[in-house]
């Protein structure tokens, strides 16, 4: 079913674990994964989220700095963006939803999603994820 549903190369057996334990039916798989082909139009209000304790103006500046970060990878793996995630959160001296949260809401276009951050970025690949921060900049940045 996850075939039918994302159309691009995501492999398919790891989105299948991130989806394992938030769908109870079929049904439900294609609301959680359509921002795999086409990220949809949001709004910068997503940006603000209460418990993460974002909002536009420190998500653009997480997002600048995780652009940064994500381009000079050397590679592009779970691990490695994980850590070096967890260590510009440090870094910057705040809590790891400050960076993740505006990182998810940039890739999907949506606060709720199988999996985090890393997560989604490992699967989009390295073009797709860098685009997609760029194109929330953007937004962001106006």
């Amino acid at each position: 079913h996850i075939q039918k549903t994302v159309k691009g190369s995501t492999d398919t057996k790891a989105l299948a674990a991130l989806l394992q334990p938030r769908c109870e039916k079929l049904a439900d798989i294609s609301e959680q994964v359509d921002f795999f082909d086409f990220i949809p139009e949001y709004g910068i209000e997503l940006f603000t989220h209460k418990k993460m304790k974002t909002d536009p103006v420190n998500s653009l500046d997480s997002l600048k700095a995780s652009l940064e970060l994500l381009s000079n990878l050397p590679e592009w793996s779970q691990t490695a963006i994980h850590d070096e995630l967890m260590a510009l959160a440090e870094k910057k001296e705040v809590k790891n939803g400050i960076i993740m949260y505006p990182l998810r809401v940039a890739l999907s276009g949506k606060a709720f999603t199988p999996g985090g951050a890393v997560e989604i970025a490992t699967l989009l690949g390295r073009d797709e994820s860098l685009r997609r921060v760029e194109a929330a900049i953007g937004k962001l940045n106006v």
